[in-house]
């Protein structure tokens, strides 16, 4: 049978289910406290066990719970009606222990302290021009990185390292990612995400992540949930952000650094310049003003000088002109018979040499019918060099020839 209900009529039905229950009344409810909020005066909490979770509230009361505290509550069960929602009204609580999720953490924690992985980890290098984001590809937490980095710093280089950053393999695929970026050059590596609950932040509380973190020689920003979330991967990390937006902002304090640096040696050296361009123009115009005055006061003394000088040298150059005229025309009349019996003598002295290296000549001895002996590209002087089976070489005036010694016979 197919019955109709309208949505108000299911909601007042499972309400009536659960005010009419006797058993979800006046119970007590045991579990670990997985997330603490309040609200005016209102106290909620998120009781966790394995996998499950319920929503509770305590009303008219702000209560001193710890997230990972074992408690006891006591209360009903309570069906709302305009959200079709199950929440766990208590008005008791009390302590039972530490939950086995926050000491598991603890225990963890205590682990990667003593091995002093939260101690001198890499700090950010003073300029940051390049970082690389381990973090969901689609995720709000990139697009505000980014957006905060490029209203500021738009030069620097921002490259995405996809990576799960929630659920099931997510801690080992981003220890992974950490590990795989060793190998790039990056000025820091930011692991990145948006606020959630603690259960969605369990990845960064991971072994593997958290010792990927510490052993980094890159250095490490964890920009993960809210302000008031620490991960085990914030002490790992060289540098914590308390949001993806706060690690942008730290990158672009390093970008500006750089940025403001350079201005700052800029306006020095134009200043620099400036001093000493007004220096050398003070000296260069007292020299000008000091070579004015001496031209002013010699420049008469010396034309009169000088036309005086002018008026001797002209004489006097005449008469040397003669003088060396003819000395001139004697030496070039020296220099011609010189030249003439120098040229003879050298003639036979050529025709001397030529005659007798035409008579030296190796060729017309090898046009007479010898030949040269050479071995290994030696010439062979005397029979002692040679031996039987040695391979020779017979140059002839016009070629050469390969020869075997099958003899050797000596005077």
């Amino acid at each position: 049978m197919n019955r109709q209900m309208t949505v108000l009529q299911l909601s007042s039905y499972l309400k009536g289910v659960f005010d009419d229950e006797e058993l979800l009344h006046d119970v007590s409810l045991s579990g670990e406290v997985a997330e603490v909020s309040y609200s005016d005066r209102h106290t909620f909490l998120t009781l966790s066990e394995n996998d499950c979770s319920v929503r509770c509230m305590h009303f008219n009361s702000r209560d001193k719970i710890l997230k990972g505290e074992k408690i006891v509550l006591k209360g009903s069960v309570r069906f709302y009606e305009k959200r079709n929602s199950v929440s766990f009204v208590y008005n008791e609580f009390d302590f039972c222990g530490d939950g086995e999720k926050a000491a598991k953490l603890a225990e963890l924690k205590k682990k990667l302290s003593s091995l002093g992985y939260f101690e001198n980890r890499p700090a950010l290098p003073k300029y940051i021009v390049n970082v690389i984001v381990v973090t969901s590809a689609d995720g709000a937490a990139i697009r505000d990185f980014i957006r905060v980095v490029s209203d500021k710093s738009p030069f620097v280089s921002v490259r995405v390292y996809p990576a799960k950053v929630q659920g099931v393999g997510a801690g080992e695929m981003m220890a992974m990612a950490v590990t795989n970026l060793q190998r790039e050059k990056t000025d820091a590596i930011i692991l990145c995400r948006g606020g959630g609950s603690d259960e969605d932040l369990d990845a960064f509380n991971d072994e593997a992540l958290a010792t990927a973190v510490a052993l980094s020689k890159i250095p490490v920003i964890s920009a993960v949930g809210h302000e008031v979330d620490y991960t085990l991967c914030d002490f790992c990390a060289g540098t914590r952000a308390g949001t993806p937006s706060i690690a942008g902002e730290i990158v672009n304090s390093h970008a500006l650094a750089l940025v403001n640096d350079i201005l700052l040696l800029s306006e020095r050296a134009r200043c620099a310049l400036e001093s000493k361009q007004k220096s050398r123009e003070a000296l260069l115009y007292d020299a000008v003003s000091d070579l004015s005055s001496a031209v002013s006061l010699g420049i008469e003394k010396k034309k009169r000088a000088i036309s005086t000088l002018c008026g001797r040298g002209y004489y006097s150059l005449k008469q040397k002109l003669a003088v060396k005229k003819q000395r001139v025309i004697s030496l070039a009349h020296n220099l011609d018979n010189a030249q003439t019996k120098f040229f003879k003598s050298k003639s036979d002295e050529v025709n001397k040499n030529h005659r007798l290296l035409k008579a030296l000549d190796p060729h017309r001895i090898l046009e007479s019918g010898y030949a040269a002996v050479t071995l290994n590209g030696k010439v062979v002087k005397n029979v002692s060099k040679l031996k039987r089976g040695d391979k020779v070489k017979l140059v002839f005036s016009d070629g050469s020839a390969a020869a075997t010694v099958d003899d050797v016979s000596k005077k």
